[in-house]
């Protein structure tokens, strides 16, 4: 029978990152029975920006996560080209918080909450069984459900399932850095820095560390010999804001990496046959152009509440969501337009009533809003007010 099945649930959530545990914990919450499959065994570090944005500390809070004061605030966004910078004061200040905590942070919310969290378990593929049911093959057991959530973030879970973006040209590679002078000027400061064939950001996270997060073009990699010393110089350089910040800077983390990141990828629906996608499943916006954190919590949240509205037969507002990140996704773009073209940042300098415009513009555009929570009605409009510091 059905019932006696082992490792049978309603709900299977693969992939325990900031989307996955997201899901999980509003699955469990709206009253299913709920297991989450993280393939890690403990804490690790990704690429990421680690920003989080007003929007996305609310989506923390209403998971009931509030965070220490050691956590840093974050007040101001400077643009770095190779000779020129301009910095902005944010509408609202954001956080950083690096994915090693927030991701443990959020997958213990979800078991707190009551979501089984399996470790060291890697989904291999998953079938379509008789009854209804779905069959996850992992390395170590099956796992059934009657419904999946596909949260794997950035990298593929299946061959038959591989996403192109529209760029894939970029090779990501994030560590993190510490200060020698512990009143540094980025102290309450994100940065975005522009180099020829790249760009990249630093952002201060917990233990007065900064997490230093760059993009750079495959053909320069390659010819770089992938070697991080080699990279490191070219961005010295190529950007004499990036070598001041490294020369009063160290490494404190190893390096991490990914090679195929399908920017623009954007599913046309965030369902198919009881198989739910969400985060970068569902879209991988270009990063530091975009509130990807905000995104990756407000598309598991929307994903849990939209299976639920379909589990009652409620309308559920899909299409609305999906005209907003195809926005999104649109305003992302011509931000990485500017960034990876040096020239084009410092012309964009020179006139500072335009660099305000645009930057202004982007940001209120790649802004997640509570418009897209799929069970509201009503409808409000974000604005901001970004001041020249």
């Amino acid at each position: 029978m059905v019932s006696a099945m082992k490792n049978l649930y309603e709900c299977v959530v693969v992939g325990g990152g900031v989307a996955g545990s997201t899901a999980a914990y509003h699955l469990i919450n709206l009253g299913y029975k709920v297991a989450l499959l993280e393939k890690t065994n403990g804490p690790h570090h990704k690429v990421c920006g680690e920003f989080l944005s007003f929007e996305a500390l609310g989506y923390l809070k209403e998971m009931g996560i509030f965070l220490d004061d050691d956590i840093p605030v974050i007040k101001y966004f400077r643009l770095s080209s190779p000779r020129s910078k301009v910095e902005f004061t944010f509408p609202f200040p954001g956080r950083g918080m690096s994915r090693y905590q927030l991701d443990e942070e959020l997958l213990n919310n979800a078991r707190h909450a009551g979501v089984d969290v399996f470790r060291s378990i890697c989904m291999r593929s998953y079938h379509q069984e008789e009854e209804g049911l779905i069959r996850i093959e992992t390395i170590t057991d099956d796992f059934y459900a009657r419904y999946l959530f596909i949260a794997t973030g950035k990298h593929d879970h299946s061959k038959e399932h591989k996403r192109e973006g529209k760029d894939n040209s970029y090779v990501g590679l994030k560590t993190h850095i510490r200060f020698k002078d512990q009143g540094h000027e980025f102290k309450e400061t994100t940065a975005l820095f522009s180099f020829p064939g790249g760009y990249g950001g630093i952002c201060p996270v917990e233990d007065e560390a900064m997490n230093f997060c760059f993009l750079i073009d495959k053909k320069i990699y390659k010819a770089l010999n992938g070697n991080f010393d080699a990279v490191l110089a070219y961005l010295r350089r190529s950007n004499r804001q990036l070598d001041a910040v490294f020369h009063q800077a160290d490494f404190i983390e190893p390096v991490c990496a990914i090679s195929h990141i399908p920017y623009g990828f954007l599913r046309d629906q965030s369902s198919h046959r009881n198989v739910y996608f969400l985060g970068d499943q569902r879209m991988v916006i270009p990063s530091f152009t975009g509130d990807g954190m905000a995104i990756a919590l407000s598309t598991a949240k929307n994903c849990a509440y939209e299976f639920d509205c379909r589990q009652k037969d409620r309308k559920v507002q899909v299409e609305q969501i999906q005209k907003r990140l195809k926005k999104q996704m649109h305003w992302a773009f011509i931000a990485q337009g500017f960034l990876k073209y040096p020239w084009a940042i410092e012309w964009c300098m020179s006139v500072p009533v335009l660099s305000f415009f645009l930057i202004k513009t982007i940001f209120q555009k790649t802004r997640v809003s509570k418009t897209e929570d799929i069970y509201h009605d009503d409808q409000s409009v974000f604005t901001s007010d970004y001041s020249r510091r």
